[in-house]
């Protein structure tokens, strides 16, 4: 280990920790990461990163072999600082599940020296780091917040360039560990705020709001494009042309989901509603967001028919393209809309398809688009995965029992989708008449 690292000892190698733990040891510090589920352990003992992330797998094997990374299944060593960085899923309450949070802090509980600073990187709801300090029986002057901002499939160049380093810390904090903390990210040339632990939590969950908040607010404008004849594309365009809101984020889509913006707006609602405020713009962004997939699965079936009994091909089922991860999956959401109604449903994707299969058994689980896509009604594009564009989509009509296609992600070029002899329909835009013009459709459908 060179002089400038640091002895990190990073708890949980999920999407946070993993990419944590691989970050810093590319960074130059010595890493020991801690992971206690077996099949995760297994698959990094023997070399093979468990999570589809962009370059992860190539860091990680860099890390292991220049002795800057190491796995193990319980915590040891005489670290300089210990991240935990474990999940908090929202429990059958609505609640953030912190129960992994205090496993592990109950376990490190009487192995920390007194000196070692405590790093939380889990998402914590408000109010919850001084938790921390309970379970894990160490001075408030040594714990620390230190939220992550990482997007998944692009989260290790998210952590090599932050947009933001936020530090949280209690009064009292002692000067020498926030430092060694602060060090950390001295390599890192990105804006860096240290504050109250309080405000540090409130950062992560307001941000992760307002995301949502934004998502929402253009799927509601990508419904009124397509009711009033209008395109969303240009409508968005002239709308993020204001520097005021920007263009981030205002790009119209079947809905949200992933394992951050759905979990942040239901820890900020009941964390508001705990001290009596009610968090009407984050209740309604998340109501928002389930009209919006009834919505989508509304026009599927209007534009089918009826979907009993018909066949619906979904490609791309991860929340978004670049992962694996299916947890409040927008297409896997929608496809259990379409199963109650009565359609059979054949999935795809790169990389999700066992994770929607245990999601949604009675779904069909199709090797590549060709078979899943043979004697379908429909086919919608539930993922933005870049490949989709690329497929052979006129072999693709020629499967199909009729050529009805649905984009959920504004994917596909639609002159190019009619040229081909499909009906297209995307999320936000009327569709194209024969002649080539856009119509709304007719006011019953507003009712």
């Amino acid at each position: 280990m060179g002089d400038s690292g640091s002895r990190l000892l990073v708890v949980g190698a999920g999407y946070v920790g993993l990419v944590t733990a691989v970050g810093f040891a590319t960074a130059g510090h010595d890493v020991t990461v801690v992971e206690k589920r077996a099949d995760r352990l297994e698959a990094l003992l023997a070399g093979r990163v468990p999570i589809f992330e962009a370059g992860l797998q190539d860091a990680y094997d860099a890390a292991v072999a220049a002795d800057r990374l190491r796995v193990a299944d319980t915590p040891g060593g005489d670290p300089e600082i210990v991240m935990v960085c474990v999940g908090t899923p929202i429990g059958m309450d609505g609640q953030s599940d912190l129960s992994q949070v205090r496993g592990a802090l109950n376990e490190l509980r009487g192995q920390l020296g007194p000196e070692v600073p405590l790093v939380i990187r889990s998402t914590m709801p408000p109010g919850s780091t001084r938790l921390a300090v309970t379970w894990a029986g160490v001075p408030e002057s040594h714990v620390f917040a230190n939220p992550e901002f990482l997007r998944q499939g692009t989260a290790l160049e998210d952590f090599q360039k932050p947009s933001r380093i936020v530090i949280g810390r209690f009064p009292g904090a002692d000067p020498d560990a926030l430092s060694r903390v602060v060090a950390l990210y001295r390599t890192f040339n990105s804006p860096l705020h240290v504050m109250d632990t309080a405000s540090a939590e409130l950062v992560k969950n307001g941000s992760n709001a307002f995301l949502a908040l934004k998502l929402s607010f253009t799927n509601e404008i990508a419904a009124m494009a397509e009711e009033f004849g209008a395109n969303a594309d240009d409508v968005l365009a002239g709308i993020a042309g204001d520097p005021r809101i920007g263009g981030a984020y205002m790009r119209p889509g079947l809905g949200f989901g992933g394992s951050c913006l759905p979990k942040e707006l239901r820890a900020m609602a009941l964390a508001g509603a705990g001290r009596g405020l009610p968090m009407l713009v984050t209740t309604a962004a998340s109501e928002a967001n389930h009209a919006q997939m009834l919505r989508f699965t509304n026009r599927v079936e209007a534009a089918i028919g009826g979907l009993e009994g018909r066949t619906v091909a979904v490609l791309g089922l991860a929340f978004k393209a670049g992962t694996d991860d299916t947890r409040d999956s927008p297409p896997v959401r929608v496809i259990r809309l379409l199963l109650e109604r009565g359609a059979r449903v054949v999935g795809m994707d790169p990389q999700a398809g066992a994770g929607a299969l245990r999601d949604v058994p009675a779904m069909r689980l199709a090797d590549d688009p060709m078979d899943a896509v043979t004697g379908a009604d429909c086919c919608i594009i539930g993922t933005e995965w870049p490949e989709f564009r690329s497929l052979d989509w006129g072999a693709i009509r020629d499967r199909m029992r009729s050529p009805l296609v649905v984009d959920g992600r504004r994917l596909l070029d639609e002159r190019v989708m009619l040229d081909l002899g499909f009906r297209y329909l995307a999320v936000g835009s009327p569709e194209r008449t024969a002649d080539g013009s856009r119509q709304p459709p007719p006011m019953a459908s507003r009712a």
